[in-house]
């Protein structure tokens, strides 16, 4: 880490700047941070909007899990990023369903960056701006189109992702809404200080302002959180640096109680209104004598103000609430049966108050009379246990029947009203004919279900899921295919590649560089051959060391092996079942190795990736052998980058995918007068018109690349966030449709990353997910 990180919080609200900001958290890892993990610095920025009630301890607990998330999951680090953002995109769905039946929701707009030496890497979800100040023209990144209207709306998280370098004494700044006055300041190539930038911000702009400023310098890697009314220092020396567990966070005065948090819409844009307009704290925060003293609240925005993020500044003692909570853009107005269904549970508390009251008076005077006295004749008078025990048995008889009723008539009111909600848009969804709208509706016909659902699902809301989800897969070229577990238990592996044949699986185990065999037995799905050895280890004269990539031999092969396996050195290893495996290194190159990272077999050659080296050699192959000297298949012309990952070769293409996502493309000449020509990178194609609004191949996190056998000839790419596979025609790389688990209780794949993916030559696809194997016949 040769930078530290240096934030501050511009925060300011009625004209009253504040220390803190909800949300916002900068972090370094912890030492259980998952494998991949372990140098990422985080930086976290939500913002929510919407009408829903938080607590100060739930927004800032939001953003605590989503930081848990990143650093607990493994892999690369868009597959963190992705992880944290679903997270708080499931938090506040599972929310919004639950509050739902009272008309609030809440959105959340969320920037994270994660930072690894000199790069930055950005996850954006909502319209969050990001401005980068340097030499040079400043740099805006912006993309609404891709990053959505936040997060909590939909099951499916917006998400853009983007990357910086980072440079000492450049400044970045995270903003939601672009204040008036700011335009200049932005646009500005000049470059400047923390400190200037700080001032320039505050003085060009009397708007409120919700904006974080982040500036890297050279250090030893900490990471330090201002306070958001300190004047910055120009340079923060590494001695003064916190240590790596943790981020510093600015310390209050002992004499002054944490200040509550208001989330509203749009405070840039409230107009001032009568002290009426407070509201009533949630939560009484005691704060000692002479405190500052601050206005009890903050006035609430008209309803046509765009949704946005503010907080309040500290309160005294005794209105000090402790209630965040936010409203929405203007809404449609709730329909007379919804509030007639709001007005139930109120109705329903006052009737069994008067109920309890009449049933309690009758009780007493009743029962009394029921027992004559033995002596008088009279009616006994009722004694105080008697009358205890009724004053608990009338008002939980009342509860009880008030609930029933509720229960079922409240909720059954709820779930017509949303059922009707989705088939309404049914019936408009089924008479559109742009693809774009038809998506967006449809897909808020399944957002409607799933609420109507959370009340009591019926045969109806599964029939109407069914219809929206086909609907769906057809617009956006889905095919969902069916998985099962191929192991009775989870083998408790990490996979990172894996190949097959038509009747044994071989996987490839990460940690420890091994491959296991699995055989196919009728009945009992597959077994692992425990007898099977193909791994590191000392053979013959020739040390293996931990393998990197497999592949499956041809049936016809002088060594009668099934496998093939290299380790980063380019040595080969043989392996069969109930034989010893057989290691023979490849001829080094004339520029030797700099480290194998993955190979491919094509029409009996082998095709080496040397990534580091930015080489791919080839070796002729005689009987699945490969004795003679390579040849570059470059030729003349080296490529420029060394971030490869994969490759898959057919004929004289070659196709290699880059560890940003993207693909480039060369075509191999075997004329002397025309050099081997490469395209980076090359443009993947999507002929659906329903993803018009949506960077599909932005969003998705590629990892492995197969090429599918003929006679379907294709280039099929792992999404290994969303689970999918995208199939592309060889050459055009046109999208041609797209491979996804079955949704609902019928897909026993759990949530989490793809490892690996492999297609068998009996058309059937393997996934590698947490320590099991699913596979299913692709149609």
């Amino acid at each position: 880490m040769a930078f530290d990180l240096t934030l501050l919080p511009l925060y300011r609200i009625q004209g009253q700047e504040s220390p803190s900001m909800p949300g916002l958290l900068a972090l370094t890892p912890p030492r259980s941070a998952a494998r991949g993990r372990e140098q990422d610095r985080l930086l976290a920025y939500l913002l929510l909007a919407g009408n829903s009630t938080f607590t100060t301890t739930e927004y800032a607990q939001i953003a605590e899990d989503a930081a848990k998330t990143f650093y607990s999951t493994g892999g690369s680090i868009t597959s963190a990023l992705r992880a944290a953002g679903e997270f708080v995109n499931k938090t506040l769905l599972d929310r919004n369903m639950t509050t739902s039946s009272r008309g609030q929701y809440a959105t959340g707009w969320l920037t994270l960056a994660a930072v690894r030496d000199a790069q930055c890497t950005l996850l954006m979800s909502g319209p969050m701006h990001i401005y980068r100040f340097g030499p040079g023209e400043p740099r805006h990144i912006f993309e609404p189109h891709v990053s959505g209207k936040g997060l909590g709306m939909s099951q499916a998280a917006p998400i853009h992702y983007a990357q910086v370098t980072l440079n000492p004494g450049e400044c970045l700044l995270f903003c939601g809404k672009i204040p008036r006055g700011w335009e200049g300041a932005l646009s500005d190539p000049t470059p400047t200080s923390m400190n200037a930038l700080r001032r320039k911000l505050i003085l060009q702009s009397s708007d409120d302002l919700n904006a974080v400023l982040v500036q890297p310098t050279e250090g030893s890697g900490s990471v330090k959180l201002l306070n958001g009314t300190d004047e910055p220092r120009e340079e923060i020396p590494p001695e003064a640096a916190p240590p790596p567990a943790a981020a510093s966070r600015p310390q209050k005065p002992e004499s002054t109680a944490a200040p509550a948090h208001l989330v509203q819409p749009s405070a840039y844009a409230i107009p001032s209104q009568p002290q009426a307009a407070s509201y009533s704290p949630a939560v009484d925060l005691s704060r000692p004598a002479g405190s500052r003293e601050f206005p009890a609240s903050i006035p609430r925005a008209n309803a046509s103000t765009p949704p946005f993020i503010t907080e309040t500044p500290p309160v005294p003692p005794e209105k000090s609430p402790e209630a965040i909570t936010s409203e929405p853009k203007p809404a449609r107005e709730p329909s007379r049966q919804a509030r007639r269904v709001a007005k139930t549970p109120p109705g329903g508390i006052q009737a069994s108050r008067r109920l309890s009251n009449a049933l309690g008076e009758r009780l007493r005077n009743f029962l009394p009379r029921l027992l004559p006295n033995s002596e008088t004749g009279e009616p006994l008078a009722p004694s105080n246990t008697m009358m205890a025990f009724l004053a608990v048995l009338v008002p939980l008889i009342v509860v009880t029947i008030a609930s029933v009723v509720y229960l079922r008539y409240g909720r059954s009111l709820q779930y017509e009203t949303y059922l009707r909600q989705a088939q309404e848009l049914r019936a408009q969804a089924v008479t559109m004919t742009e693809p774009v709208e038809q998506r967006k509706t449809w897909e808020n016909v399944l957002l409607n279900v799933d609420i109507a659902e959370s009340h009591r699902e019926t045969s109806e809301t599964i029939t109407l899921r069914q219809e929206a989800e086909s609907n769906l897969d057809a617009l956006l070229g889905i095919t969902r295919l069916q998985f099962q577990p191929a192991f009775s238990s989870n083998l408790g592996i990490e996979v990172s590649r894996m190949a097959a044949s038509e009747t044994d699986l071989f996987l490839l185990n990460a940690a420890k560089g091994e491959v296991l065999r699995a055989q196919l037995t009728s009945g009992r799905g597959f077994q692992l051959d425990t007898a099977f050895n193909c791994r590191p280890g000392v053979y013959g004269s020739y040390t293996v060391g931990p393998l990197v990539d497999i592949l499956a031999m041809p049936t016809l092969n002088s060594i009668n092996a099934t496998l093939l396996g290299v380790d980063a050195g380019g040595n080969l290893l043989y392996c069969a079942p109930g034989q010893v495996a057989q290691a023979i290194p490849l001829p080094v190159p004339d520029t030797n190795w700099g480290r194998v990272t993955a190979f491919v077999l094509d029409a009996g050659n082998l095709y080496v990736l040397d990534a580091p080296a930015r080489a791919v050699w080839v070796y002729n192959g005689r009987d699945g052998t490969f004795i003679d000297q390579p040849y570059f298949f470059f030729g003349g012309q080296t490529p420029e980058k060394q971030d490869v990952i994969d490759l898959v070769v057919s004929g004289d293409d070659l196709y290699l995918l880059h560890a940003d996502g993207h693909l480039s493309t060369c075509s191999y000449s075997r004329l002397e007068s025309v050099p081997t020509r490469c395209q980076d990178p090359t443009p993947l194609v999507n002929p659906f018109a329903a993803y018009q609004d949506v960077d599909l191949f932005g969003t998705a996190h590629f990892t492995q690349m197969l090429f599918a056998a003929p006679p379907d000839q294709s280039i099929l790419l792992l999404d290994a966030d969303s689970q999918g596979v995208m199939r592309f025609a060889p050459r055009t790389l046109d999208l041609e449709n797209q491979f996804r688990p079955t949704t609902g209780s019928g897909n026993p794949i759990p949530p989490g990353p793809v490892g690996a993916v492999t297609v068998g030559p009996n058309y059937v696809m393997y996934l590698a997910v947490n320590g099991q194997v699913y596979l299913a016949a692709i149609p």
